[in-house]
């Protein structure tokens, strides 16, 4: 996604990337315990997310326990790749689309109106579950709007400053390696 003088995720760490996303606007933005909710909710997607991420850590002094948690790691792979394909197909997701995502929202192009809402963000494609953030959207000119992130606690904004982080060192990491 191009960048202008108005960006309202500079600054800050963001990835750009392809994402599956879908915006579903609502009457008001969510309560204190529905927005505690949601909270906990994308805390613990965002972990679970840098657990699937993240090789495990290798176990030298076991070689039989580490083959035997190696097969069990591949069978899991698997299961949540078919799990993963098999929701995408009973949801009926939209294609993905160019956006960025930052600590501050999500900016994309839609023609959508302003408002409250919730951002659906499927950030794994192995992972059926997506992570939903209250926003309010705002439009921004030229097509693009953006989802600007409500009453995300402390723990849900460090989780998804990691998320960022480590996607971004490993595209650096992917760059650097040759063709």
């Amino acid at each position: 996604m191009d960048t202008d003088a108005v960006d309202p995720l500079a600054g800050g760490l963001s990835l750009a990337d392809s994402l599956v996303l879908v915006w579903q606007p609502l009457k008001e933005l969510p309560d204190a315990d529905r927005l505690a909710d949601a909270n906990r909710q994308a805390a613990t997607l965002l972990a679970l997310l840098g657990n699937l991420d993240e090789p495990p850590p290798p176990l030298d002094d076991a070689p039989q326990l580490a083959a035997h948690l190696h097969r069990l790691d591949q069978k899991l792979d698997l299961l949540l790749g078919l799990m993963g394909r098999w929701h995408k197909r009973e949801l009926e997701l939209p294609d993905p689309q160019p956006a960025r995502l930052g600590l501050r929202g999500v900016l994309w192009r839609a023609p959508l109106p302003a408002g409250p809402g919730r951002i659906s963000l499927y950030l794994h494609a192995a992972l059926p579950s997506a992570l939903e953030l209250p926003a309010t959207l705002l439009p921004l000119g030229d097509g693009k709007v953006l989802a600007e992130f409500h009453g995300l606690d402390a723990a849900v904004t460090d989780a998804l400053e990691r998320y960022l982080f480590r996607r971004h060192r490993r595209a650096v990491a992917q760059a650097k390696r040759p063709a």
